[in-house]
């Protein structure tokens, strides 16, 4: 369910603040308004970009209430706000003031937080005034949009300007967490407008926000351009459930004394689950609906980054003993099983049970695999290794899931382990890619 709300006017501001959110392993989407209910139940965090930044006022705030009415309750509510001062800033601040207002008890005691420094991209707020590499934005190139040209620099003079709450300010001093604390509890105006010039004062200003939650019982809206809300979100641990995926499948059909000594560094390099397949459990059917459910289990009972080995338990010598039609079938069987494994798996606990990555380590038992699966594509990234490549699958149950394909005589004794390091990371790439949905221009008038 989701514990923040982001409402921001502009597309590159929301995925901005989304892509925070998610470098703090949040589960994030960047959503149209009339979208927000539809993804409140799976995601932590959800940014609702309204597009409004070039919108009459009454249009835009009828957007931000129609947001907050879809997604309330949540632990806090972000209203996004353009570093330059640009937009609709006090009327739709005003606006989410007033949907979070009547949806609280009538004791609550609920401020805006007004915090427009950026200060990693230079922006910062001194005295009130909001400065763009220390020069007022309004006497930068901000003043010369063409569509919503920056009209002050003064903060609470642009807040005054589409708003009648009542701004109180308070500058940068050095004073003591418990200091600032009381500073940001105290006076009763609905705006609290802080200025900071670094990074680090904001998250002190974040923490001492958080404080004042806890001792003082005031309820925080956030008013930025994205970093300090979620330091806000952080210091109120609003963590919501975090990023869940699947383990990590390495299927290894190869059975060389390389693969091995590989498979043996795998053990050094951390905790695996192991399910091994003798060449006889491979032979037979009722052996191989066991190991199909044994491996199912391993990947339910696992997620991210965990790894879980599927392996052909032999030496080369045992399989090269075998009579040739059943050495020719072992990989087209061993793919049966993981197949049956993963679907089941998929089935069960959905994106959970199905792997984040997968290694497979043999060429027939890559073919076989993908075939089972029904893999449609599998866009090529690069060699990692001679015959080692990496890339995404495309269709059926793997869609989306990153794959090295990896051959049983290359690498020295590290190379499995140093694959599943690069498939662990590639897995957390695409676990923090924020999904969204990008909004519908319409026609507006400013009567309309």
């Amino acid at each position: 369910m989701a514990q923040v709300l982001v409402i921001a006017d502009d597309l590159i501001g929301a995925a901005a603040t989304a892509a925070r959110f998610a470098r703090a392993g949040q589960r994030v989407t960047m959503v149209a308004p009339e979208q927000v209910a539809r993804v409140a139940e799976d995601h932590d965090v959800i940014v609702a970009n309204l597009d409004s930044r070039h919108m009459p006022p009454h249009q835009a705030t009828d957007l931000v209430a129609d947001v907050v009415e879809a997604v309330w309750p949540v632990g806090l509510v972000i209203k996004r706000i353009d570093t330059t001062l640009r937009g609709n800033l006090g009327a739709e601040v005003e606006a989410a003031w007033t949907e979070v207002r009547e949806r609280c008890p009538p004791q609550t005691r609920l401020r805006v937080i007004v915090v427009p420094a950026f200060p990693a991209a230079g922006r910062t707020t001194v005295d009130g005034v909001q400065l763009l590499d220390g020069t007022p934005v309004d006497r930068t190139e901000a003043a010369l949009d063409p569509l919503s040209p920056t009209a002050a620099a003064d903060v609470a003079e642009v807040v005054a300007q589409q708003s009648s709450l009542r701004v109180r300010r308070i500058p940068v001093r050095q004073v003591t967490p418990e200091l600032l604390t009381a500073e940001l509890a105290a006076g009763d105006e609905p705006v609290v407008l802080c200025d900071a010039d670094t990074t680090t004062y904001l998250a002190e200003l974040a923490e001492a926000a958080a404080r004042a939650h806890r001792e003082h019982g005031i309820v925080w809206l956030a008013a930025d351009p994205g970093p300090f809300g979620v330091l806000l979100a952080e210091a109120l641990h609003l963590h919501g459930e975090g990023i869940t995926a699947g383990p990590l499948l390495a299927a290894v059909g190869s059975v060389t004394e390389l693969t091995a000594r590989q498979l043996d560094a795998v053990v050094r390099s951390g905790p695996v689950r192991w399910v091994d397949a003798a060449p006889e459990d491979v032979e037979r059917e009722d052996s191989r609906e066991k190991l199909a459910h044994t491996l199912a289990d391993a990947l339910a009972s696992h997620a991210f980054p965990d790894v879980v080995v599927f392996r052909l338990r032999a030496t080369a010598a045992e399989i090269a003993a075998l009579p040739l039609p059943q050495r020719r079938l072992i990989p087209e069987r061993l793919a049966e099983v993981i197949a049956t494994a993963v679907t089941d798996a998929h089935e069960q606990d959905g994106a959970l049970g199905r792997p984040s990555g997968m290694l497979i380590a043999g060429g027939d038992l890559t073919s076989a695999v993908l075939d089972v699966l029904g893999v449609q594509t599998f866009d090529i990234g690069g060699e990692m290794l001679p015959l080692t490549v990496h890339g995404v699958l495309g269709g059926g149950v793997l869609d989306g899931v990153p794959l090295i394909a990896k051959s049983g005589l290359v690498g020295d004794s590290s190379a499995i382990a140093d694959c599943l390091g690069r498939l662990r990371r590639a897995v957390q790439t695409r676990l923090r890619t924020v999904r969204a949905e990008v909004v519908e221009h319409f026609p507006f008038t400013a009567g309309a």
